[in-house]
Formats: C-alpha cells, structure tokens, sequence
C-alpha cells in the first residue's frame, strides 16, 4: 500500500516536471508556471510525508525553476 501511494507522488513529480518544460520550451510561459505551482505542490507534499528528503525537493524545485525559466 505505502509503495504504491509513495509510486503514485513520484509519477506526479516526473509528469509535472516534464509539462514545465515543455510549456517552457514551448513559448508558454504563463502556463509554465501554473504547472510549476502545481510542481512545487507536489515535491512538497512528498517531502512532506516522507517520500523523497527534504533536501532532494529543494534540489529538485531550484534546477527546475534554473532550467525553465533561466536564472
């Protein structure tokens, strides 16, 4: 049951950051960052409940944000 639902969180994580950049890459910045808020959501809530450690949510929303929107 924890290994499917914890599955579940990091196939969200994957899907969202792959449509960041997309949108990215597409041009579409305002939706880039609709799908990065919902991105960071989902990171978060993983961290949160013990999926994925605090410091590899971090690492991951700073070279998202890095490659998606420069900086």
């Amino acid at each position: 049951m924890r290994r499917r639902r914890n599955e579940l969180r990091k196939s969200a994580i994957r899907y969202w950051r792959r449509e960041v950049l997309r949108l990215a890459q597409s041009g579409d910045l305002e939706g880039a960052r609709r799908a990065f808020s919902m991105f960071q959501k989902a990171v978060d809530k993983a961290a949160i409940r013990g999926t994925i450690h605090p410091n590899k949510a971090a690492r991951l929303k700073s070279r998202l944000a890095a490659k998606a929107f420069g900086g």
